[in-house]
């Protein structure tokens, strides 16, 4: 039977109510000007290579890959999209399992994946499926689920930490307004899916109804060794927002129920062109206890940029389109991926022809521990 809450929300907390000055704000300078390239051997302790299994019921999408997570002996692959997605569980030599769940409208099916997060004390799985969020157990089987915890929202990430379900909430008024009013909020959640309290992260007003926001990366919510942080971007395809000429630069991390300034990437002219517009579309910011990384665009050239900060040298790295990887001898630059559940442990994947390949197999997936 499905249940359906009436949020009463409780400990807003407005993020201007916590603001920190900007001489106190640890800044680092990205130059992006430069253009030089950074061998994963500078920033990896160990990496591990697993060859997925390919089978029938395992085929991948490297296209489609939304979320890796790992749990003790396994690999959960998330393949994330609107009437598609599937989640796939390997071994940790790479041998397929299972996967969890089906696509359709019945109770414990899914019209869609946005994404997933693990409880891996009691093993268990959460999906968004918009408007449902729904749990599974590492086995499949199907444990609950409810329609729109939130109502009138649209979901964007997902995490459990700290025995709570952390989920990265969007509210867009009807479209009729004249001007609409976006509330960007993060939720805590129990394990019954009922909301316990909340904290909203930014508002912003647009005078296009039609503007939607296409999120690139969404690893938004993180868990540190100590902390909890939040990056949250937010990308306009065609039109943007009159008043939102500010670039949005600072990583947050979460204590309690408050959003506290942990350090922002400084872009020359802040990221704003003479014109007064934004010219740094920043994908994402992540941490481990040593490295800052993120990715962004510069629409001056159009180009996708990696950078990289080491805390300990002071030493920043902007690359083109990634990572050499001197480890593997994979040729293309590699683009990695933050566990969300352990900052200190990155990812990739690549798809490695053999020339007695028939077909293309599964994508090798590449787990990096980052130097401390």
């Amino acid at each position: 039977m499905k249940t359906y809450f009436y949020i009463s929300v409780i400990g807003v907390l407005l993020l201007s109510c916590n603001r920190t000055r900007q001489s106190d704000l640890f800044e680092i300078p990205v130059e992006i000007n430069q253009n030089n390239s950074l061998p994963l051997s500078k920033i990896t302790e160990e990496m591990k290579a697993i060859e997925l299994e390919l089978t029938d019921e395992s085929l991948i999408n490297p296209d489609r890959i939304q979320r890796i997570i790992l749990e003790e002996n396994i690999i959960i692959v998330v393949e994330a999209g609107p009437g598609e997605g599937k989640i796939l569980v390997f071994n940790t030599d790479g041998k397929f399992l299972r996967s969890i769940g089906s696509r359709g409208q019945g109770p414990g099916e899914y019209t869609g994946i946005k994404n997933v997060a693990l409880d891996g004390k009691n093993k268990r799985i959460y999906i968004i499926s918009y408007p449902k969020i729904i749990c599974y157990d590492l086995d499949g089987k199907f444990i609950k689920e409810s329609t729109q915890p939130i109502q009138s929202n649209i979901y964007q990430d997902i995490n459990y930490i700290n025995d709570a379900l952390l989920l990265l909430v969007d509210y867009v008024p009807p479209q009729n307004d004249t001007q609409l009013k976006k509330t960007h909020s993060l939720y805590r959640l129990n394990d019954d899916l009922q909301v316990l309290d909340s904290c909203i992260i930014r508002e912003n007003y647009t005078d296009f109804a039609s503007v939607i926001s296409v999120y690139f990366y969404n690893d938004f919510i993180l868990k540190g060794n100590t902390s909890v942080y939040l990056y949250y971007s937010e990308i306009y395809p065609k039109l943007r927002a009159p008043n939102e000429i500010v670039l949005r630069d600072t990583l947050y991390r979460l204590e309690d129920n408050l959003l506290v300034p942990e350090l922002k990437l400084k872009f020359r002219n802040d990221g704003i062109d003479g014109f007064g517009a934004k010219f740094i579309d920043l994908l994402n910011i992540f941490r481990s206890s040593r490295y800052v990384f993120s990715i962004y665009i510069d629409n001056q050239t159009k180009n996708k940029y990696h950078f990289c900060y080491d805390t300990i040298t002071g030493e920043g790295n902007n690359m083109q389109d990634g990572y050499t990887d001197d480890i593997n001898g994979i040729e293309k630059r590699i683009s990695i991926r933050p566990l969300i559940t352990d900052s200190e442990i990155c990812y990739f994947w690549h798809t490695n022809m053999k020339p007695e390949d028939k077909e293309e197999p599964n994508p090798t997936l590449y787990i990096i521990k980052l130097k401390k």
